[in-house]
């Protein structure tokens, strides 16, 4: 009885590892923490294995006492060499450790790179504006960079570094943004980018709105060329993302109906952000939004993307974005969606230590419900979530307009928040 009792409870204790590791598997797609779960899931297996060896062999199947010792011995032995032979590789320097990412063509996003986009550190680089003449004004040294007199570096974005800086000739703060080219591309291709660059900056300089921040001038000085911008006064909304740190809903829903405004404007001239994320989002001190950054937006008929090239935050990509796929408005919508979630939640609907874990979740998995974070999300409002964040872009809305609609359904409950 005591030995039933004990391997019951064995059994017991295998099923809730197996549920366990059921959810872990699903939370953490691909990647090392992926291994190293299915690494022990093995192990458990074995040992479990192991300890029920009795009940097959002595209950079951009778065989001889030595016959079912030297198993048990070989189960354990095989769980250890499992494990210390598949640990090995979490200490030994391999390519994935080294870059881990997933191929698309002749490309890949590293581990280092994956970092620096979505935890915002500043990567090592040369400060673009050092290469530039100094010029002397009143026996005080200035930089400058076309017509605009550099102030102070502010920032760093996808494609270059970002200045504070001021137009004489207007007497206005503008913040302006370098854009830097891609390395690996040969004089020809660098000047057919550069050209193609500057007529989608002028058709961008065109957008009119008061939710999207206004391109002032486009430029090249010394073989630098750059954007000059509206300078903005706010905060974006990565602060609010914090589950610490939540707006109320009644104010999340006011912030991405704004946007939606902003993505509907601009999909109607043909344009695609294509980096919709909250530090692209910036708040003004009377609620104002700005949707900044249309630096990597491309005109929709020319949105294919580049073999082997991604262009975007990886967790705010949508489906069709991290297949390599021509980009519409809709994509856009996925990543507002997914901006909502998290200003909702104060948690990404898809993680990962890794690009390739995060691309397998973003095209396979459903989010876990917002509701289980947050009781105060209603039945419209995660309505308009799974809508927005649907992977088939049949199901998903068509327009930011049409979200923005559904939005305003839902702030009308904005008492009960």
């Amino acid at each position: 009885m005591d030995y039933l009792l004990a391997e019951s409870l064995s059994l017991f204790f295998y099923i809730i590892t197996l549920v366990i590791y059921n959810r872990a598997r699903k939370e953490y797609a691909g990647g090392k923490i992926a291994s190293a779960i299915n690494l022990i899931m093995v192990f458990v297996t074995l040992i479990f294995l192991s300890d029920f060896t009795d009940y097959f062999f002595i209950r079951i199947f009778p065989v001889a006492g030595d016959t079912v010792l030297i198993i048990k011995i070989m189960l354990k032995v095989s769980a250890l060499s499992v494990l210390f032979f598949g640990g090995l590789r979490f200490f030994v320097e391999t390519p994935e450790r080294a870059g881990p990412g997933t191929e698309s063509g002749s490309g890949s996003v590293s581990a280092s790179e994956l970092n620096h986009i979505t935890n915002n550190e500043e990567p090592l680089q040369v400060n673009a504006l050092d290469s530039l003449s100094v010029q002397k004004d009143n026996s005080l040294q200035r930089k400058i960079l076309g017509r605009y007199e550099i102030i102070e570096q502010i920032g760093w974005g996808a494609m270059g570094i970002i200045y504070k800086g001021r137009d004489p000739r207007l007497n206005r703060l503008t913040a302006i943004k370098t854009i830097r080219f891609r390395d690996d591309l040969d004089n020809t291709e660098i000047l057919n980018s550069k050209e193609q660059f500057y007529r989608e900056a002028e058709v961008i300089a065109k957008l009119s709105h008061p939710n999207i921040v206004s391109i002032y001038d486009v430029g090249e000085d010394n073989g630098l060329s750059y954007l000059a911008m509206e300078y903005l006064e706010g905060e974006n909304l990565e602060k609010y993302t914090n589950k610490k740190s939540l707006l109320l809903i009644k104010k999340s829903i006011d912030i991405i109906m704004q946007v939606c405004d902003a993505l509907e404007y601009a999909h109607n001239h043909d344009i695609v952000h294509r980096d919709i994320k909250p530090a692209n989002i910036m708040i003004m001190e009377d609620g104002l939004v700005k949707v900044t950054d249309f630096g990597i937006a491309r005109i929709t008929e020319n949105s294919q993307t580049h073999t082997g090239t991604i262009k975007g935050t990886p967790y705010y990509m949508s489906p069709e974005q991290t297949r390599g796929m021509k980009l519409t408005g809709a994509s856009d919508i996925f990543s507002i969606g997914i901006v909502f979630y998290q200003l909702l939640t104060g948690r990404l609907p898809f993680t990962g230590d890794n690009l390739a874990s995060i691309m397998y979740q973003t095209n396979n998995l459903k989010p876990e419900p917002p509701s289980s974070y947050n009781s105060s999300i209603d039945e419209i409002i995660l309505t308009i979530l799974n809508k927005a964040m649907e992977k088939s872009l049949q199901k998903r809305y068509k327009t930011a307009g049409h979200m923005k609609e559904h939005l305003r359904l839902a702030a009308r409950k904005g008492d009960a928040y």
